[in-house]
């Protein structure tokens, strides 16, 4: 009776655990499809004017396109319940996005983030 008891007790807590297949977004679709924009970044100060005429598709596969005009950047993205990573590399502007960030809210025309260190009030918000 005692195996069976401990059995069931260490079942329930390894199922406890485990983390929620809702917990990931697959980065093999979009995270939200359209064309998005910074439409507030804050690094100390309001430095939203850096990424004018910017576009930013985060496609399939977790890969992350920014196009202004003739230039196009890449880079990825992958997304939790609670945070949006998003990477792309050592571009001049576009490093600056570059963070684990905190999701504050999520919709499918807005994106609020914020940094993910306490310490920091770096905020990224992106809009179609």
């Amino acid at each position: 009776m005692k195996k069976i008891l401990i059995a069931a007790l260490l079942t329930v807590l390894f199922t406890a655990c485990e983390r929620s297949s809702d917990d990931i977004v697959s980065p093999n679709t979009p995270a939200t499809p359209g064309n998005w924009k910074v439409s507030y970044f804050w690094d100390k100060k309001d430095e939203t004017s850096n990424f004018s005429g910017w576009t930013i598709r985060f496609n399939a596969g977790g890969k992350a396109e920014a196009i202004n005009g003739s230039n196009t950047a890449t880079g990825t993205w992958s997304k939790t319940s609670t945070k949006f990573i998003i990477d792309f590399g050592t571009h001049i502007i576009l490093s600056e996005l570059n963070d684990d960030w905190q999701i504050v809210s999520f919709s499918s025309s807005n994106i609020q983030l914020k940094d993910d260190n306490p310490l920091q009030d770096d905020q990224l918000h992106l809009s179609l």
